[in-house]
Order: structure tokens, then sequence, then C-alpha cells
């Protein structure tokens, strides 16, 4: 606020920057809202005209029965009674909010609805830099501007009218010093008013910042409970929410207290205007100038009086408070979508789904660039991958096709019209996305997957399952389709919640197809059956795969190879094997070759046994079979023979008969290892008689071993540390 203060120059201009969410508060083009606010309005002259004769029959009655003019003090009774149930909440008050609350809660409705039509039309750069508690708060923040129109139409306008009547009247009756003390104390206490609520901008905005913060920490940990549950942090969670609410209830206190301590200096300002017109009152009746009936009427009227400048006070802090809390939907209402239509964009004119990066180059940030003029054509119906490091700009290439951003320099086109030319929507309605995290919403599963294409019926839902390997797993659920899969579809394990992501994307039918890691939490079983669903999913249609898992690609039409934003190399899967490039390097990691030997027919091109091990297990098994089999005076550990002795076990009792996705390794027995089973083999029987004499040196090594109840095993571990420990078989 203090910086569009400076920038506006006062007040006034300040809140005209909110002219922008006048519309959604006015019911513009609504005729039958528009003839109640309008009532609205003579009801409030009509009010006013009551408060104006009510303290003046309040002066007739006190008259009439002090023996003063002719009226009767029972008519008189009556006509005031009338006049006040006319004036009171159930009379013409009643009447008004009748008339007034539709008005209301349109521009309540219709400023919520607006807020958040337009943050769903927002681009990705928005929402990639605002949590989802900020903008909901907004929102609710937002509808303090109807409050304001509330506040200045029903109220403001009606007591400065009431105000005007009273200092007229008052000076009228008791002469000009009546009304110049009325009109001093009214602009001394103004004045105050509006220095004190100036001073409290400050904390009224801590406030509201300690609030969105209070409400933020709670929303994080509601949304991230598995992960504090996970990571045992539900008591850091509940101090932060506790410090969260101090923070919030000591902005709170400071802030109330604040206002308590400026209602106080306030009410002693109009105390004593209230005392120096009475005393210039008590001073004319005295002297015969008025009546007692008009000092009841003076009471009042400054009862009417003071009542309004209270309210002005309040006023402006509400004002105040209400443009604060409104400041952030209003810097939204502001903001631009990045990406959006071009001004006479026409629907894209889709013919077989060719697609060209032209000399493409982007920046998140308009620093650091993450592409770097790539080019590529890619024919249509043809599956091409990214692959390379995490954070080379894999991913980015597939949002820049779907015009989650715009391209900083150079153009996409897709059977050569530029995707920025055409409208976004006939764009997006041409492609289907599986995300590597795939959002669900908290619904059931037959609605989440429906989603791909609102219209689809039961049955293309069940075909999309089936086509995705989920029907199954699905019908296994105690509600079926209708199990709700919680926020973000927590419910779910990852493979289940990527599975019905690609049965989403099934059921949308799109011409062009983006798979942003859609396989990666999948096993391996399930990736192949999948596979076989992309290939359906696929034929005939321009595919885009961004994949760290290399045999998910082997038969992609071409493979580019992305590296810091550029091309680094391209080509099919052989070419590239043949080119030994970074392709081959990274293929490498994740074939499982048996001897150093065999690694030729890899490089020339041949098709290896790919594993599913991690690189650094891949790098550990490589490093065992290519390691040369020399003698070594080493000694092993006790730890290492263990790790050896366990090795050898599963290696024996391993399936030999390996698979493409599944290989085998070479049984590999190093040198040490076969020495030290020999002689265990020949002195068992020799290490069970003299186990007694060597306890003391078994002991040692073996405080940290497994106990076997097998009365062998435990001869035969003993055995294997006596020979690790001395290094004599």
């Amino acid at each position: 606020m203090k910086k569009r203060l400076e920038e506006g120059g006062n007040w006034f201009e300040y809140a005209k920057g909110f002219k922008i969410l006048f519309p959604y508060v006015w019911p513009v083009g609504n005729v039958g809202l528009q003839l109640r606010a309008a009532a609205v309005c003579l009801c409030l002259f009509a009010s006013n005209a009551l408060h104006l004769l009510i303290p003046r029959q309040t002066g007739i009655i006190m008259d009439s029965l002090n023996g003063f003019g002719n009226s009767n003090p029972w008519i008189s009774v009556l006509v005031f009674a009338a006049l006040r149930l006319a004036a009171s909440e159930s009379g013409i008050e009643l009447v008004r909010q009748w008339l007034w609350v539709p008005v209301k809660y349109y521009s309540h409705d219709a400023l919520t609805r607006a807020a958040y039509s337009h943050m769903m039309h927002l681009s990705a750069d928005f929402h990639d830099s605002k949590s989802s508690s900020d903008m909901m708060m907004a929102i609710y923040g937002g509808s303090a501007v109807s409050n304001v129109i509330e506040n200045v139409l029903l109220y403001a306008v009606p007591m400065l009218i009431d105000m005007g009547v009273a200092i007229v009247y008052l000076s009228i009756t008791f002469g000009p010093y009546e009304g110049l003390i009325t009109v001093a104390t009214g602009v001394f206490f103004l004045l105050i008013a509006s220095k004190l609520v100036a001073n409290s901008k400050t904390a009224s905005r801590n406030r509201v910042n300690a609030l969105y913060e209070e409400h933020y920490v709670r929303q994080s940990g509601f949304l991230g409970w598995q992960t504090v549950s996970a990571f045992n942090q539900i008591g850091y969670e509940d101090n932060r929410h506790a410090n969260a609410v101090t923070n919030r209830w000591l902005r709170e206190q400071q802030y109330v207290l604040g206002w308590y301590i400026s209602i106080g200096f306030q009410t002693l300002v109009l105390t004593s205007g209230l005392l120096a017109s009475a005393f210039l009152a008590v001073y004319r009746i005295r002297a015969g100038h008025a009546t007692s009936g008009q000092f009841a009427m003076l009471l009042m009227y400054w009862a009417q009086l003071t009542s309004p400048l209270q309210f002005f006070a309040k006023l402006g802090k509400n004002v105040s408070d209400d443009f604060i809390d409104a400041e952030r939907l209003l810097d939204i209402m502001r903001t631009q979508p990045s990406v959006e239509n071009q001004k006479g964009a026409r629907p894209l004119k889709f013919v077989a789904g060719e697609v060209d990066f032209e000399r493409v180059s982007f920046s998140y940030d308009k620093k650091k660039g993450i592409i770097k003029n790539v080019s590529f054509h890619v024919p249509a119906g043809q599956t091409v991958a990214f692959v390379g490091a995490t954070g080379a700009g894999k991913s980015t290439l597939i949002k820049l096709l779907d015009r989650f951003y715009d391209v900083g320099d150079g153009r996409i086109c897709i059977d050569g019209q530029d995707i920025r030319d055409v409208d976004l929507f006939s764009l997006r309605d041409r492609i289907g996305v599986v995300p590597q995290n795939p959002i669900l919403f908290d619904d059931t599963i037959m609605n989440n997957v429906r989603y791909g294409r609102i219209t689809a019926t039961d049955e293309e839902v069940f075909e999309a399952c089936q086509a995705a390997c989920i029907h199954d797993k699905i019908k296994g659920f105690t509600h079926g389709y209708k199990t709700r899969v919680g926020e973000r579809g927590v419910k779910l394990s990852g493979g289940e919640l990527q599975r019905i992501a690609i049965a989403r994307a099934m059921l949308k039918k799109p011409d062009i197809v983006l798979l942003d890691e859609a396989t990666s939490a999948v096993d391996t079983d399930t990736e192949q059956q999948i596979q076989i669903s992309f290939k359906r999913l696929c034929q005939g249609r321009t595919t885009f795969i961004v994949a760290h898992r290399l045999s998910t690609i082997m038969n992609a039409d071409r493979i580019i190879v992305v590296e810091n934003g550029e091309i680094l190399e391209q080509g099919n899967h052989d070419e590239l094997i043949v080119a030994g490039g970074r392709y081959a390097d990274l293929w490498s990691k994740q074939v499982f070759v048996r001897t150093k030997e065999e690694d030729a027919d890899v490089s020339a091109g041949q098709a290896g046994f790919v594993n599913d091990l991690s690189s650094e297990q891949t790098r550990t098994e490589l490093s065992k079979v290519n390691k040369p089999t020399t003698a070594t005076n080493e000694q092993p550990t006790s730890s290492e023979a263990r790790a050896s002795a366990e090795d050898d076990t599963v290696t024996q009792g391993r399936k030999q008969e390996g698979t493409r996705l599944n290989p085998v390794a070479a049984t590999f027995t190093p040198r040490r290892l076969a020495k030290i089973r020999k002689s265990m083999e020949t002195r068992t029987s020799e290490a069970s008689t003299s186990s007694a004499a060597q306890d003391g040196l078994i002991n040692v090594s073996s405080q940290t071993s497994r106990q076997w109840s097998d009365e062998v095993a435990e001869q035969d571990e003993k055995t294997l540390k006596t020979t690790a420990v001395t290094g004599r078989p």
C-alpha cells in the first residue's frame, strides 16, 4: 500500500487503482439488480428524513409536557413511536436490506468467479511462481472490495446527510456558535482518526501477512502429510504451525490494541465537543432563548452526529483493511498471461502432424538460456525421443510444443503453422500429454480417466484402462471405478497413478502424443505391457518421448541427445551406437556385458542385454566382470570374505538363461575366494575339533556376525572367519 500511495500521490489515486474490479462489483447488464440498487437509494433518503424528524418530535413531546405549544402529548408520543418504528430494523431498514442482499451476493459471487477464471487463464510462469495457498487467500481477500461498496453506499452517504442536517438544524435553533462547535469537533475528530488509521496500516499489513503465513503452513502440512510422517517430522510441523499461530496472534493483538487506543482518543474529542455544546445550550435556556425540549432535541442531534463520526473513523480503518486484503487479488487481476491467443488467431488446421523446431531458444528467467538454437524436423507419424542428463532441457522442449511457454527466439510449427498464431484451445485439443508426475483430482477413478474426454462413455473409459493395463487392477478395488483416489492421487501407488494418466491420454485420442517419462514409476513387466499400449496409442501419430530408461526408446525413429539445452547428436539407435558418442556412453551404462572382450558387439551396433539397475549399480557390476583376475597378496577382511561367500551362493542359485530385459552375468569367482572355499571344504572337520582352541580369536572377529541355528552352518561361518583373520587356510 505504501508503494502505491507514493506512486498515486494520495488515497483517492490509490483507491482509483481498484476500479478494474468495479465491473464485477456492480451488476452490469442485470437490470433487475440495478433496479433493486436504485430502490435502496430511495430507502436511504426516506431513512434520512426519518432521522431528521425523530429528534424534532422528541422536542415537541418535551415542550408539550412542560405546557409549551398546543400539541397533545399522547398524540405526540404515538407519532414518535411511529417514526421510530419506521426507521428501525423492522421498518424501512428491513426493506432496504431485503433489496440489497441479492446485489451484495452478486458482487461477491461475480468477483470470486472472475478471480478464479482469471487465474486459470494465466500462464504456467504465474502458476509456477505462486502457491495454491496464496491464490486461494487472494480470492477470499477480494471479497473485501464488495464490503467497501456496501459501507460507502449504505452507510457513509446516509450518515453524511445526517451530519449535514444536524449541523444546519443546530445552527438555526441554537445559533451559529452551536454550529461552529459542532463543525470544529467533527473536523478535529476526523483529523485524529485519519492520523491513527494511517499509523495502523503497517500493523494491519503485518496482521494480513501473518494470517496468510499461518494458512500456508497449515495447508502445506496437510498436503505433505505423508512426507511429514515418513520423515518423522510431525513434531516439527506442530512447532512450525504453533509459531505461525503465535505470530498471527501477536500481530492481531498489536493491531487491536492500537485500534482501541485510537477509539479512546476519538471518544475524548467527541465528549469534549458535546460538553461545550451542552454548556452553550444551558446558557441559552437560562437566558430564555431556548426551551428544555430543545435541549433534549440537542442531545439527540448530538447522538445523531457522533454516531456518523465514529462510523467514519471505523470506515477509514475498515476500508484500509479491505484494500490491504484485496491488494493480492488486485495484483493478480492486473497480471496478464504471457501465453495467450494473438489477435485474429485461427484454429489449428491439422493435416498430418509434421512438427518443426526452427532455431528455438528459451529461458525461464530471461537470463540463463535453457534451450539454445534448437532446430529439427519431425515428419508426420514419426516417434522422436529426447535423452540426456537431468536438467538438459528435454521436458522444456515438450512444454514449448504444448505452449505452456512461448519460445524466446525462433518458432515451432505444426503442419507449417506457427503455434503462436493459432488458437490455443485448438492446439491443446490436438495434443495428449502423459506427464512424469501426473496429478489426479480427489474424485473417482472413472471421473479422473474421463477427464481426458468429458463426453466419453463408461465403455470407452474401460477400453482406455484396458489398453493402459490398469483395468483388472481397478476391478480388484473394493469400489472399482467408483474408488476415490484422494488428493493428487495419494491413495494409489506410483505405477497405478501413472497408468491412470496414460489411460486418460488414450481416451483423448490425440493427434500428437507427448510422453514425459511416462513409464518411470512402473516395474519391468508392467513396462512391457504399457509399451504395447503405447505402440497402439502412437501408431500413425507424431510422438515425442522424454526418457531416461533407454530400453523404452530403442525403436524410436529418431533419438535426439540434448545437453545443456543444445542438440548434441541425433539419429536412430543403431546409428548412435556406431557413432560412439554421448548416446553410446549412456547406453553402455545401461547394458550388462558379460566380459570385457564381449563389449565389441555393442560398439558394433548389436543389441546387448539391458538391465534395470541404477547407474551406480551398473558400474559396480561392470567393474566386477571386467576386472582382471590376477592373484593378489592382499588378504581379505572378514566382512569381504563373508560378502564374497554370500555373493557366490546367490550366483550359484541364479537362473542361467537370460532374457533381453533380464540378463545374467557370467559366473565369476575371484581366485582368492576359490582358495578360501577350497581350504574351508577340506578343513571343516579340523576347524570343528579345534574351535575351542581358536575360541578367543574367533570371538574377536565374530562380535557382529549373525547367529545361525543350524549347527553345520554355524561351523562353516566360523571356519570362514578364521581363515579371513589369520590369512591361513
